[in-house]
């Protein structure tokens, strides 16, 4: 009877295990149905032979609560391999997959289910491990609703032994969310890392693209199950709103079949929604096996006008062929791209080889039509169609002076940078379709082209192609200031040159002549107080020297502006305004830094540096930049440098000047040192011995990037936290790294260090480093007070009185009568009755002492109590 109940406990207690070998891969997605509530879908994969079933299975939802899924669906692929599926199905009473959360939050979509099938090669004792996998939803309203990505390639694949190994497993995100993959551990009880858990092993690498989530496998060395954990997580405009993880298998057998086909297609590709995207898709296979190829992704699941391929699935020997057909519609554009994935595989035995091919297919909204552009007034009046797409939400408009020709590329979305073109416009509604363009309220200059695009934005912010470039212009019936900088015929003068280009297109009818021109100036970038200067009365009479100023000495730029006038009619109009350019210079350690501004109409292109040869009056062009800044570095301190800036730019329109050249005022600057060195470090270690602090810090002199000529250095030193610290000495630059300094009698306190150099420059603080002090005042519990200059008095330990301020000790005899008391920190009691001045007898003494300790944070207070004794 013994024997029979050992056996039945033995089987009991292996009845768990062998009841739940059978969890092989799984994955948990979700949908967005109302308001909070959501819907999910679990699938698993598990062992067909296996003794356990799971016709229900628990999902924590993340909040606290939790469902019995019933299973919807179980289908059995062979190869003791099971497809089961828990999703809402409210025909078969099926709810409880749907969830409504309280309030917007994260929340952790968990599944936790014993156990794995046995044997799995990469996760010790599987058998005993329960399959964990979860998924994060994110409900954020400022976020939109959200819908988890579908995976459409089953998590259960075969692989040969010393072949390469492809997955993907064919994430289709309806929402268009960025999708990222990574690899993560498999995870088991409770959500955690399974212990031992690794990678299956490689000859070469196992690994994931993070973009395509195509898994690749170089080369399996041996034969086995192995389970791997793909992480996909969503992002929208760059903010991560969910994830999902997948728990797959992968059984690796020994093959003879060698040579997996080979698939070749296009490479990722764009169509413009509206056409139809066809291409051909053919895989070969060497050794003349079947080949079946099947098609699977996003462009497949689009509930509108979907893709598909023909014949589906194509079979053949050798080779095989299909096409693929997409008429895309307005619908379909998105920002992410539509992942494809074609998959060849063989009928080798004992596993199908496979190939897998993906194709990122991106769909472009079509260009806005009908863009026209017209000169009226002082203004160009623009109009263009509404786009027929209506995820559609607004558009963008871009401008430039002069025609581009701009033919966008087959993929090439928006208006490039590279075009010159500046974006001036962001509607707010589709239905925006005009606008004015006045220059901001400045008007623009009459005689330029001006040419527009404008582009559709979408509601994830992806991009039309660009609409055909239209350009119109105002009638040149005004001036057009060109010039407007030092004069280049005597630059050292500091006059103003100005020039500008006459009006060609006026209206002498309608406002007749005679002309004439009149010059303003103003002081500064912005003055707008301007002052008359001189007036032309001859239409040709277009360049003027302003003599009545000196730039190199006016430590200011002008501003000017040239009106037209007609004795018969009065004002007609004004030029745009132009600055004179203003140079600065800012003067550092063997450097000047050089920066320069301007206001003009025209765009300049790049500028080029003079500077002046030492001793000399020769000018020598420097460097060229695109930047209106400039540094001239490795220069000698005290030395006087001169410079000025030449400008080369251009309207960018022919019947003007190009190019348009001026000149800055000459400025000299003397480099200084005005540098502080770098800021030390520093470490201070207490030495209670010896009572003191010993102060370490690295010698910046041996830093690259910092000033080298260091004097020497500055000790600052506070008694608390609260005190600031005052400098109590410093210490001559040397070779010694690092340098020491040592703060006699004191342990307690803060320190900083900085460092100074030759001409003064001091840096800032080191860090500051504060030390506890060496506290635990201690007495002795004997002295002899016989005499022999040795252990005379009753005094402390002396390497614990250094942090005491003050004490307040009572000794008492054993009567309780008081014989002496102190507030000295050394109490140098003689052994005598303080009163009578006579010698105590021998024997014990007690005391009271409240000691005042100086701390960090300020003065703190503690009692002492116990025994001396005395012997002679």
């Amino acid at each position: 009877m013994k024997k029979h109940f050992v056996i039945i406990l033995m089987m009991l207690t292996c009845l768990p295990a062998a009841f739940a070998t059978h969890q092989r891969a799984g994955e948990i997605t979700f949908k967005y149905v109302s308001g909070l509530t959501y819907e999910i879908t679990v699938v698993t994969y598990t062992r067909t032979s296996a003794p356990a079933d799971r016709p229900f299975l628990e999902i924590l939802w993340g909040d606290g609560s939790s469902s019995e899924l019933p299973r919807t669906e179980k289908i059995n692929y062979g190869n003791d391999i099971s497809r089961n599926v828990y999703a809402y199905v409210p025909e078969v009473g099926a709810t409880q997959a749907r969830h409504t959360y309280s309030s917007p939050g994260t929340y952790i979509i968990s599944l936790e289910d014993p156990n794995r099938n046995f044997g799995v090669m990469n996760i010790p004792n599987s058998v005993n491990v329960p399959l964990y996998i979860e998924t994060i939803l994110t409900i954020n309203p400022l976020m939109g609703m959200n819908n988890s990505p579908i995976l459409l390639n089953p998590p259960i694949d075969n692989g040969c032994v010393n072949q390469i190994y492809i997955h993907n497993p064919g994430a289709f995100d309806i929402d268009g969310d960025s999708l990222a993959y990574k690899l993560i551990d498999c995870r088991g009880a409770d959500g955690l890392p399974i212990p031992g858990y690794t990678l299956p092993i490689a000859t070469d690498s196992i690994g994931i693209n993070p973009v395509t989530g195509d898994v690749l496998w170089v080369k399996p060395p041996i034969q086995g199950e192995f389970n791997i954990a793909i992480l996909i997580e969503e992002y929208r405009n760059g903010i991560k709103i969910g994830s999902i993880t997948r728990d797959m298998q992968i059984n690796i057998v020994g093959c003879d079949n060698q040579h997996p086909p080979v698939i070749h297609c296009i490479s990722d590709t764009c169509v413009e929604a509206g056409n139809t995207l066809v291409f051909e898709v053919v895989a070969t296979e060497p050794d003349s096996n079947i080949i079946e190829l099947t098609g699977t992704g996003g462009a497949f699941e689009v509930e509108q006008s979907p893709a598909w391929i023909d014949p589906d699935p194509a079979y053949g020997i050798d080779t095989v062929k299909t096409t693929f057909t997409w008429p895309t519609l307005c619908n379909h554009v998105r920002k992410q791209p539509y992942y494809t994935y074609f998959k060849a595989k063989d009928n080798g035995l004992p596993v199908n080889l496979v190939a897998l091919k993906t194709v990122a297919i991106t769909v472009i909204g079509p260009a806005p039509e009908g863009l026209t552009a017209e000169g009226i007034g002082n203004a160009i009046h623009l109009h263009w169609n509404k786009s027929p797409c209506i995820k559609a939400t607004r558009y963008q408009l871009y401008k430039r002076i002069g025609y581009y020709g701009y033919i966008p590329g087959y993929c090439e979305t928006g208006v490039p940078e590279y075009t010159g073109y500046a974006m001036i416009l962001e509607t707010a509604t589709i239905d925006d379709t005009t606008f004015v363009d006045d220059g901001n309220g400045g008007g623009l200059i009459n005689g330029l082209d001006y040419c527009y695009m404008v582009i559709a934005i979408f509601v994830d912010g992806a991009e039309s192609y660009a609409s055909e470039e239209v350009c119109a212009s105002l009638k040149k019936d005004l001036p057009i200031i060109t010039n407007a900088g030092n004069d280049s015929s005597g630059l050292s003068n500091g006059f103003a040159r100005l020039a500008w280009s006459k009006p060609t297109e006026l209206d002498t009818n309608q406002i007749p002549g005679p002309y004439y021109y009149e010059l303003y100036r103003a002081a500064g970038m912005d003055g707008l107080d301007f002052k008359f200067v001189e007036s032309f009365p001859d239409l040709n009479d277009t360049i003027y020297v302003d003599q009545s100023i000196n730039l190199n000495t006016s430590g200011l730029p002008y501003n000017y502006k040239i009106d037209f006038l007609s004795t018969s009619f009065g004002y007609i109009g004004s030029s745009q305004q132009a600055t004179t350019i203003y140079l600065d210079i800012y003067e550092t350690d063997e450097r000047l830094e050089l920066s320069w501004e301007l206001d003009v109409p025209w765009n300049n292109e790049y500028y080029t540096i003079y500077k002046q040869e030492t001793g000399s009056a020769t000018w020598i062009a420097l460097a060229t930049s695109p930047e209106a800044f400039y540094v001239d570095s490795n220069l000698i301190n005290g030395e006087e440098y001169c410079y000025y800036i030449e400008s080369t730019g251009s309207y960018g329109t022919a019947g003007l000047i190009n190019p348009i050249i001026n000149y800055s005022q000459l400025l000299c600057g003397i480099p200084i040192d005005n540098v502080p060195p770098c800021i030390p470090e520093l470490i201070v270690n207490m030495d209670c011995q010896l009572y003191h602090n010993i102060l370490e810090w690295n010698n910046t002199i041996y830093i690259d990037t910092c000033d080298k000529d260091i004097k020497q250095y500055y000790v600052y030193y506070g008694p608390d936290e609260s005190s600031d610290l005052s400098l109590i000495d410093s210490v001559m630059q040397s070779s010694d790294d690092p340098l020491i300094y040592i703060h006699e009698g004191f342990t307690l306190g803060c320190y900083a260090v900085t460092a100074l150099d030759s001409t003064g420059n001091q840096s800032p603080f080191s860090n500051i480093v504060c030390t506890p002090g060496c506290s635990g005042y201690e007495l002795p519990n004997v002295f002899t007070p016989n005499g022999d200059q040795y252990n005379d008095y009753f005094t402390p330990f002396p390497e614990t009185v250094g942090g005491v301020e003050r004490v307040e000790i009572m000794i008492f005899n054993r009567w309780g009568r008081l014989i002496f008391e102190s507030s000295d920190p050394m109490i140098n009691w003689d052994g005598r009755n303080h009163k009578t001045n006579k010698e105590c007898p021998d024997g014990t003494y007690f005391y009271v002492c409240e000691v005042y300790e100086k701390t960090l944070t300020g003065l703190v207070q503690r009692t002492l109590q116990g025994s001396v004794t005395i012997l002679r």
